[in-house]
């Protein structure tokens, strides 16, 4: 979903609604949005994972001087108080690892709702062609769909990574939009025929290089232990967009004792999901595990980070970009159903270059 923001005056709205001075502030969480980004999204049978989504639907008493990702509702507009009998509509659209569409529904909500939506129950039964099928999901009112209406709803996600009979419960995070008239340059998902084409999470993500002069830094865990805990972790990385720009990105893992193995890795689609247990980095044996202690009499931890480095901009103008990344470190055989626990990427903010 690349999204053509090259201009000052975007980011200046932004600043504008928070206050601040910059575009985008750290990843924010918990707060109400027109529209919410669910990053990582996936049912797979083989796998025995699914994704559990809710959706609480606040009420008019929300205040959007509080909450930069809501809009004020315009006189005459719905909202979730219905008066003329009928639902207000929460539509789901879904895009694979590409951001190709591949599918969406809605779900009938009304003020101070709760609405769950089990995605593997989705996948069976609307869209079998999706098991196993990795990606993420966009929510807003069913009245944004046009480009010219706006998210009546104010909305709050949770999201959870099902692995196992349940035997792992992973928090997914869930960033709020604003989702209001496409001629608002504020405005974060933009659609075309109906679905978005363009979602960029200003307000709640985390920000990304604006131009050639600029490189975003974040650093994620990773435990990849062989045994006896059988560690593994996914870095998940979820881009406004999808660029070969990020394609054998350079990249620094260091161990716990803050020895750094250098490799590459390439995240060029909106979403990527890595298995650090395939890193392999130039100064260490690629055995049985790719990620070793390198301190001589200390026990083979295999945990520590990867330190990103992403200057992925190809403007010379201001180009406003956010994302999100975690990981998700999982202990312990598949047989047994892994436990499964999620941390945020480590935000060290935009550098110049």
């Amino acid at each position: 979903m690349v999204r053509e923001f090259k201009k000052i005056g975007v980011a200046a709205a932004v600043a504008a609604a928070l206050g601040a001075s910059g575009a985008a502030q750290a990843i924010t969480l918990g707060e109400p949005g027109d529209a919410l980004l669910v990053p990582h999204v996936i049912y797979s049978t083989a796998d025995q994972i699914n994704t559990m989504i809710g959706v609480t639907v606040g009420d008019n008493s929300v205040s959007p001087a509080q909450f930069p990702t809501v809009t004020q509702l315009r006189p005459g507009d719905r909202g979730c108080d219905a008066t003329d009998g009928r639902p207000a509509l929460l539509h789901y659209y879904f895009f694979d690892v590409k951001s190709v569409h591949r599918g969406d529904g809605t779900v009938p909500v009304s003020c101070n709702d709760f609405s769950r939506l089990d995605w593997g129950y989705v996948v069976r039964n609307r869209n079998p062609s999706l098991d196993g099928v990795p990606g993420y999901l966009v929510l807003s009112g069913n009245e944004a769909r046009d480009g010219s209406g706006i998210s009546q709803l104010v909305l709050y996600g949770s999201a959870y990574l099902i692995q196992g009979n349940w035997a792992s419960e992973a928090f997914i995070p869930v960033l709020p939009l604003k989702d209001t008239v496409a001629t608002d340059p504020a405005d974060e998902v933009r659609y075309r025929g109906g679905v978005p084409s363009n979602v960029n999470p200003l307000l709640s993500g985390m920000p990304l290089a604006g131009n050639v002069t600029e490189a975003a830094n974040f650093s994620m865990r990773y435990f990849v232990d062989p045994t006896p805990l059988n560690g593994n972790t996914r870095l998940v990385l979820w881009f406004p967009d999808n660029r070969t720009a990020r394609n054998d990105l350079p990249i620094d893992v260091f161990d716990a004792d803050e020895v750094s193995i250098s490799t590459t890795v390439s995240v060029p689609n909106e979403l990527n999901i890595i298995n650090a247990n395939n890193l392999d980095g130039t100064n260490n044996d690629p055995g049985t595990h790719a990620i070793p202690d390198l301190a001589v009499g200390q026990p083979a931890l295999d945990s520590g980070f990867v330190l990103f480095t992403i200057a992925d901009s190809g403007s010379t103008t201001q180009e406003s970009r956010a994302g999100v990344a975690f990981s998700l470190i999982g202990l312990g055989p598949a047989a047994d159903g892994v436990q499964v626990q999620t941390d945020l990427a480590h935000e060290r903010g935009i550098l110049g270059r």
